[in-house]
């Protein structure tokens, strides 16, 4: 039986709880904190306390109810947004105490912010032996993360996982952010389930974990995800409750689909207005499907109109090559300019980015470099068109591997001004006053993927003897001045023009 089309229903908007994600570098306590929760919060329930491992669940703070996600690494944040749903309302922060900001720290404050998600932070481990608050702070300060007490606007709590400290208080900033969200939903709106775990039970079948973040859920709706076509069988709760209706912000387990869906992905109603965009996402995302190479895109464009023109001729790209071993996924197309986000997609997805008549702004042409993530904007579909091509022949869309420019760093001279000079030696290329360069601790050429540069600065000043000039060639030495200057460089180190 189809489901109702629900065009026509009376609106029902309510206040729903949040839907949060506990982020933060390995063993900062992030799982150590949600444990502590689970374990106090969900012994106040009815259910004894027993949960179901579905990737979430619910617990009662002060007689409101908060949705905790528990599945992901921030890898698994960013797929589910790749098709635009944002799974989260907010952010925890988990930082220790002792440790201070780690390289997964900086990362997840990236995928939050690309998210547009609010942060709360949590100083954690605060009974540790060396923890240091204000440290912690400090070092937020520098990844753009202001505390209230440091003069920002973003809630910071202490905590220990192990006594409790802080839990309560960081409930309590979770529902005082989330008041400010003004979060609401309606439970007579057409369905939207976002898919937070996918898995095959050998004993059960396919097992589909989600949140419903808009309408209801009903066991015996026909719905639809990743394209897949399903009937709900039966749905239970966190507690291993079996529920026959799930409303906004409710985490549940259903049985019903035949192959697994995509984390990230909605379920809509079957029949529904959002199914129909479904469907049409589905038979454009991949062209060629059946060939053996895939290559991911992400198209911004300035309209709509232009939108549409530039897949299109993508479309018409693969169905006019003849010998071309490929196939195109059109993993976010959207208009406006390129942003952090997409660039965070395109590194979780291997895709590529490309803009037609849009911006690449500072912050995304670094996070690009930084994440080795292809991001191109172009003026004529011409242009896009051919360099397309060349990536689906196996020419490479990156930029070109030549190296621009690197020095390395002999030894450093202190000026009574306070600056500090690089004497260096130019080891291949050219460096330019005003070059964007990267800081590696080992000659790049050896680096793998994996290494990205340790700091990342501006060529302010060059200077060969006693003379400034403005750029300098392999096999010379000179005096280089960074703007931002950058204390932890020694010599050895490599400057590497971006």
């Amino acid at each position: 039986m189809s489901t109702t089309n629900k065009t026509n229903t009376k609106s029902n908007k309510a206040v729903r709880p949040p839907i949060v994600t506990i982020m933060g570098h390995v063993d900062h306590g992030k799982t150590s904190i949600l444990d502590y929760i689970r374990k106090t919060k969900i012994q106040e329930r009815e259910y004894g306390g027993i949960t179901q491992h579905i990737g979430a669940y619910q617990i009662s703070h002060k007689s409101k109810l908060i949705t905790f996600i528990d599945t992901p690494g921030h890898a698994a944040f960013s797929q589910m947004r790749s098709r635009g749903g944002k799974a989260a309302d907010l952010v925890v922060l988990v930082v220790a105490a002792e440790e201070g900001v780690k390289p997964q720290t900086k990362e997840a404050i990236l995928h939050a912010k690309a998210a547009g998600v609010p942060i709360i932070v949590a100083i954690n481990k605060i009974d540790k032996p060396g923890a240091d608050s204000q440290k912690v702070k400090q070092e937020l300060a520098q990844a753009n993360i202001m505390v209230e007490d440091w003069g920002g606007d973003i809630v910071c709590v202490e905590t220990s996982a192990i006594s409790g400290k802080g839990i309560s208080e960081l409930l309590d900033a979770i529902l005082a952010v989330a008041e400010m969200e003004n979060l609401v939903a309606d439970s007579n709106a057409e369905l939207e389930a976002i898919i937070i775990e996918s898995k095959l039970d050998p004993k059960r079948g396919v097992v589909v974990s989600c949140i419903v973040k808009s309408g209801s859920l009903k066991v015996g709706s026909e719905v639809t995800g990743s394209g897949i076509e399903a009937k709900v069988k039966s749905m239970v709760n966190p507690y291993g409750i079996s529920i026959d209706i799930a409303g906004p912000s409710t985490p549940v387990e259903i049985l019903g689909f035949k192959t697994t869906p995509h984390i990230g992905d909605l379920i809509v109603e079957k029949g529904s207005e959002l199914a129909e965009l479904s469907i049409v996402d589905d038979h454009n995302e991949v062209i060629g499907a059946n060939t053996k190479r895939t290559v991911g895109i992400i198209i911004r464009a300035d309209t709509q109109g232009t939108l549409e023109a530039v897949k299109q001729s993508l479309a018409n790209l693969i169905t006019e090559s003849v010998g071309l071993d490929f196939s195109i996924k059109f993993v976010h197309t959207a208009t406006g300019d390129i942003t952090d986000s997409d660039v965070l997609l395109a590194s979780t997805t291997d895709s590529v980015i490309v803009g037609f008549n849009v911006k690449e702004g500072k912050s995304v042409t670094e996070l690009a470099s930084e994440l080795k993530v292809t991001a191109k904007t172009y003026k004529t579909i011409y242009d896009l068109i051919d360099e397309i091509k060349d990536l689906l022949e196996g020419t490479a869309i990156k930029e070109e591997q030549k190296i621009k420019g690197r020095a390395q760093v002999i030894k450093k001279f202190k000026l009574p001004s306070g600056d500090v000079i690089l004497g260096s030696k130019i080891l291949a290329g050219k460096v330019k006053e005003n070059d964007r360069v990267g800081i590696f601790l080992i000659n790049p050429s050896e680096a793998t993927e994996q290494d990205t540069p340790l700091y990342y600065s501006k060529i302010k000043k060059i200077k060969v003897q006693k003379n400034e000039v403005k750029e300098i060639k392999k096999g010379l030495e000179c005096g280089l001045l960074l703007k931002p200057q950058i204390d932890e460089i020694e010599p050895g180190m490599y400057i590497e023009v971006l």
